[in-house]
């Protein structure tokens, strides 16, 4: 459990469905998507249309397949025609347990489980995917999706299934010089706490899941083990009494602290032992951290207390790793340095700030270059250009990202070897990397304990490495702050030029607020007439609304955005008599009452 973050519930299950077993296609389909399907082979026709727990439904194919395999009675109907042995494996099915934090609601839990299926790849290896996202029963709270995938990819016509996409089916890893299978639920747990742990950080929540913890936690399942819900949540409360215990140790208080941040205040200290009832009690156990050997209080260059402290434990893999990096600095690198210097000079379509960056990390003699720049700042086109002009001149060029959104960037930018960084060093053994270029996106995001592992992998393999990324956007989930670091001591060749907006207003708000000069930022949008101020939040609501309504995109595609609850139920009852007004929502309404509340469905 970890102290100060609250914990999210994680469960992933994987299994086959298997015609040996019983297995049928069309009626797991129609059950997932609580409809109705017939299976064509034996004329039997599942109907779950009464169930009423369904609030999302999709169906994902490639690109270049049919459309109508959209539609799960085509679909699984293919499924059942190809599958025509007794014991055939017929889908992959999948239950994950999606987060049911009062912050988030159905179109969050949509694009996590989007993210998810997104990174196992599944389409983007040919395969079919069927997602249904059901929600709780009253008085329950697991969220889930359910998530069918077929093992046969399409065939290039598109118009039918093909083979089975066997090299999908295990992962393999060696353990001790003996080859081990990584099991397919392993690999969508791991995916998809990745996944979610990203998307918490990313909506700005403190919430985490984390498989290992000092009191370990229930799984909460699909349906079938529902019942055991109530039981699980009674047990909370004597899990908060272990919790308690536990807290009262300074040594887990500090670990605790430290797994997810390098430097913390009395601040942090504070809010990790706040579930201790008593006041003394806490305050006694605040000073026994602070007080403990371990502790190292930090002071600026003049001798005052900058009022954070770090550990030794901490400052000594921060100093291992600077070791490490600058052993890897010091070896001297000529590969191709004239030609790339002549190839880079012959860009079309290139800035000169661009070819400089350009310089910086391929010309380099040294082993770690660094590139830094704000979002906007056109990191990723160069890199695109780095990749082509060192693998041009016969560079084997390995991308790594910290999520498998930045991988999938990557991989729209041209690289063709791709991993997250947790899959290259879990794989370091399969993969081939002597003398390798590893271009690092995302830098920023990659935390303490992985770049200590991935130094070590590109010091043994004689690699070159390129750190890119913005130390002031989302940082690492887990203890981070190395970047910046690195940057400072190795030196780093900045973008500056925004090249996402296209006028010159435009960029240099966003630079104003890329260096957190908000007020400027917010200066230059009104006097460009993107924001408006009123005298009184009434106006500002009234007016908000009225240009709403008279916008010409369409409903889906406008957004409102505001902070707090009883501004969200004004702006939405006001937008929906707008609606039901022009005649755009229609039919009966009905409210539904939350703890006393009442409040509109859309």
């Amino acid at each position: 459990m970890r102290i100060g973050i609250e914990m999210a519930i994680q469960f992933a299950r994987i299994e086959f469905l298997r015609r040996s077993e019983g297995g049928d296609s069309c009626r797991k389909a129609a059950y997932n998507a609580r409809t109705i399907v017939k299976n064509k082979q034996t004329g039997i026709r599942y109907n779950f249309s009464r169930k009423k727990d369904n609030v999302y439904h999709t169906v994902l194919i490639p690109d270049y397949v049919n459309q109508d395999f959209k539609n799960i009675q085509t679909l699984m109907n293919e499924v059942e025609r190809t599958e025509t042995r007794e014991n055939s494996k017929l889908l992959k099915d999948i239950v994950i347990a999606l987060p049911d934090e009062k912050e988030l609601n159905l179109e969050h839990r949509i694009e996590l489980t989007h993210r998810i299926v997104d990174a196992m790849e599944w389409v983007q290896n040919g395969l079919g995917v069927q997602i249904d996202i059901h929600k709780p029963q009253i008085g329950d709270k697991n969220w889930h999706v359910h998530i069918l995938v077929t093992t046969r990819r399409f065939k290039e016509n598109g118009e039918e299934l093909g083979d089975k996409a066997v090299d999908l089916e295990a992962k393999f890893i060696t353990v001790k010089g003996q080859w081990r299978i990584i099991k397919d639920h392993k690999m969508i747990h791991e995916i998809a706490k990745e996944e979610t742990n990203a998307y918490f950080a990313e909506l700005g929540l403190p919430y985490r899941v984390d498989e290992t913890s000092e009191v370990p936690g229930k799984h909460i399942g699909p349906r079938r083990i529902r019942n055991l819900i109530n039981e699980v949540l009674n047990e909370n409360e004597l899990r908060k009494e272990a919790h308690l215990k536990i807290i009262n140790d300074a040594d887990v208080i500090t670990d605790s602290i430290t797994h997810y941040k390098s430097i913390f205040t009395k601040q942090d200290v504070e809010k990790a032992v706040k579930d201790i009832p008593d006041l003394t009690a806490r305050e006694q156990l605040v000073q026994k951290v602070l007080s403990s050997n371990r502790i190292l209080e930090l002071y600026h260059d003049d001798g005052e207390s900058s009022k954070y402290f770090t550990t030794i434990e901490v400052q000594n893999e921060e100093t291992r790793i600077i070791r490490i990096a600058n052993k890897i600095n010091d070896r001297v690198y000529y590969n191709n340095i004239y030609n790339l210097k002549s190839d880079i000079e012959g860009l079309a379509n290139v800035s000169e700030e661009q070819k400089q960056a350009l310089r910086h990390i391929l010309l380099s003699t040294s082993g770690v270059r660094v590139l830094r720049g704000r979002a906007g700042t056109g990191k990723s086109y160069v890199l695109a250009k780095a990749h082509k002009l060192a693998t041009n001149r016969g560079q084997k060029v390995i991308g790594l990202a910290p999520t498998h959104k930045a991988v999938s960037e990557l991989r729209s930018k041209g690289y063709t070897e791709v991993y997250t960084v947790k899959g290259f060093l879990y794989n370091r053994k399969k993969i081939f990397m002597q003398d390798s270029l590893i271009v690092v996106d995302e830098a920023g995001m990659v935390g303490t304990k992985a770049y200590a592992e991935l130094f070590r992998v590109v010091r043994n393999n004689y690699c070159q490495l390129i750190l890119a990324g913005d130390e002031k956007q989302l940082a690492s989930i887990e203890r981070g702050g190395m970047f910046e670091m690195l940057s400072n001591i190795f030196g780093s060749h900045v973008l500056v030029n925004i090249r996402r907006q296209s006028k010159n207003w435009s960029r240099k708000a966003a630079m104003e607020f890329a260096e957190s000069n908000i007020l400027s930022g917010i200066t230059l949008l009104r006097q460009n007439n993107c924001v408006r101020f009123d005298n009184t939040l009434q106006d500002s609501m009234s007016k908000l609304i009225y240009n709403w309504s008279l916008s010409k995109f369409k409903p889906h595609e406008k957004l409102v955005i505001t902070v707090r609850n009883k501004d969200v139920d004004i702006l939405n009852s006001s937008i929906r008599s707008l609606l039901k007004a022009n005649g755009t929502l229609k039919g009966k309404e009905y409210r539904r009452s939350i703890a006393g509340r009442k409040s509109p469905i859309w």
